[in-house]
Protein backbone atom coordinates (compact mmCIF):
# COMPACT_ATOMS: atom_id res chain seq x y z
CA UNK A 1 0.00 0.00 0.00
CA UNK A 2 1.06 3.56 -0.83
CA UNK A 3 1.84 6.36 2.46
CA UNK A 4 -1.13 8.17 1.24
CA UNK A 5 -3.36 5.30 1.15
CA UNK A 6 -2.37 4.41 5.08
CA UNK A 7 -2.30 8.06 5.45
CA UNK A 8 -5.98 8.65 4.30
CA UNK A 9 -7.33 5.45 5.55
CA UNK A 10 -5.78 6.02 9.28
CA UNK A 11 -3.47 2.97 9.09
CA UNK A 12 -1.10 4.47 11.71
CA UNK A 13 0.69 1.24 12.38
CA UNK A 14 1.48 1.47 8.92
CA UNK A 15 2.34 5.14 8.79
CA UNK A 16 4.38 4.55 11.54
CA UNK A 17 6.53 1.63 9.49
CA UNK A 18 7.18 4.05 6.45
CA UNK A 19 6.59 8.02 7.93
CA UNK A 20 9.44 9.14 9.96
CA UNK A 21 11.19 12.34 11.07
CA UNK A 22 13.18 11.89 7.87
CA UNK A 23 10.84 11.76 5.43
CA UNK A 24 7.94 13.64 7.49
CA UNK A 25 8.02 16.54 4.26
CA UNK A 26 7.43 14.48 1.63
CA UNK A 27 5.43 15.25 -0.76
CA UNK A 28 2.53 12.54 -2.45
CA UNK A 29 1.09 14.32 -5.74
CA UNK A 30 1.10 17.49 -4.38
CA UNK A 31 0.77 17.37 -0.22
CA UNK A 32 2.42 16.14 2.37
CA UNK A 33 1.04 13.04 4.72
CA UNK A 34 -0.26 16.10 7.31
CA UNK A 35 -2.46 17.39 4.84
CA UNK A 36 -3.76 13.84 3.67
CA UNK A 37 -4.79 13.51 7.06
CA UNK A 38 -6.32 16.50 8.19
CA UNK A 39 -8.37 15.81 4.52
CA UNK A 40 -9.47 12.44 5.63
CA UNK A 41 -9.83 13.52 9.08
CA UNK A 42 -7.33 10.97 10.75
CA UNK A 43 -6.98 12.42 13.93
CA UNK A 44 -4.37 9.92 15.11
CA UNK A 45 -2.44 9.65 12.04
CA UNK A 46 -2.12 13.63 12.29
CA UNK A 47 -0.94 13.41 16.03
CA UNK A 48 2.03 11.20 14.96
CA UNK A 49 3.05 13.48 12.57
CA UNK A 50 3.01 16.71 14.34
CA UNK A 51 5.30 14.43 16.75
CA UNK A 52 8.21 13.60 14.05
CA UNK A 53 8.01 16.66 13.11
CA UNK A 54 5.05 17.65 10.12
CA UNK A 55 4.73 21.37 9.87
CA UNK A 56 0.83 22.06 9.69
CA UNK A 57 1.28 25.49 8.43
CA UNK A 58 2.26 23.96 4.48
CA UNK A 59 0.30 24.81 1.88
CA UNK A 60 -0.56 21.96 -0.36
CA UNK A 61 -0.07 22.65 -4.61
CA UNK A 62 -3.06 24.04 -4.25
CA UNK A 63 -2.46 26.77 -1.42
CA UNK A 64 -4.70 24.61 1.36
CA UNK A 65 -3.36 24.47 4.67
CA UNK A 66 -3.95 21.26 7.24
CA UNK A 67 -6.47 23.68 9.19
CA UNK A 68 -8.39 24.60 5.79
CA UNK A 69 -8.52 21.04 4.57
CA UNK A 70 -9.81 20.00 7.92
CA UNK A 71 -12.52 23.02 8.41
CA UNK A 72 -13.51 22.14 4.70
CA UNK A 73 -14.52 18.53 5.47
CA UNK A 74 -15.85 19.32 8.56
CA UNK A 75 -13.47 17.19 10.71
CA UNK A 76 -14.16 18.85 14.06
CA UNK A 77 -11.55 16.68 16.06
CA UNK A 78 -9.26 17.80 13.08
CA UNK A 79 -9.68 21.00 13.69
CA UNK A 80 -9.21 20.82 17.65
CA UNK A 81 -6.02 19.29 17.34
CA UNK A 82 -4.59 21.31 14.82
CA UNK A 83 -5.34 24.31 16.52
CA UNK A 84 -4.54 22.89 19.72
CA UNK A 85 -0.72 22.80 17.93
CA UNK A 86 -0.69 26.10 16.69
CA UNK A 87 -2.30 26.20 12.93
CA UNK A 88 -2.67 29.58 12.21
CA UNK A 89 -6.31 30.72 12.35
CA UNK A 90 -5.85 33.58 10.04
CA UNK A 91 -5.02 31.93 7.15
CA UNK A 92 -7.64 32.22 3.66
CA UNK A 93 -8.96 29.53 1.39
CA UNK A 94 -7.44 30.21 -2.50
CA UNK A 95 -9.81 32.79 -3.34
CA UNK A 96 -9.38 34.71 -0.61
CA UNK A 97 -12.41 33.57 1.86
CA UNK A 98 -11.81 33.74 5.90
CA UNK A 99 -11.58 30.55 7.19
CA UNK A 100 -14.40 30.83 9.61
CA UNK A 101 -16.35 31.69 6.41
CA UNK A 102 -15.35 28.01 5.21
CA UNK A 103 -17.86 26.36 7.28
CA UNK A 104 -21.28 26.30 7.96
CA UNK A 105 -20.57 23.97 11.33
CA UNK A 106 -21.43 26.40 14.12
CA UNK A 107 -19.28 24.23 16.20
CA UNK A 108 -15.98 24.47 13.62
CA UNK A 109 -16.95 28.26 13.76
CA UNK A 110 -16.65 29.10 17.48
CA UNK A 111 -13.34 27.28 17.65
CA UNK A 112 -12.30 29.37 15.06
CA UNK A 113 -13.31 32.29 16.86
CA UNK A 114 -11.62 31.59 19.97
Amino acid sequence: MSVAWNVQNGELDAVKQTVNDQNVHEVYNGRTAVQIAADYGQTAVIEYLISIGANIQDKDKYGITPLLSAVWEGHIDSVKLLLQHGADRTVQAPDGTALIDCTEEESIRELLKN
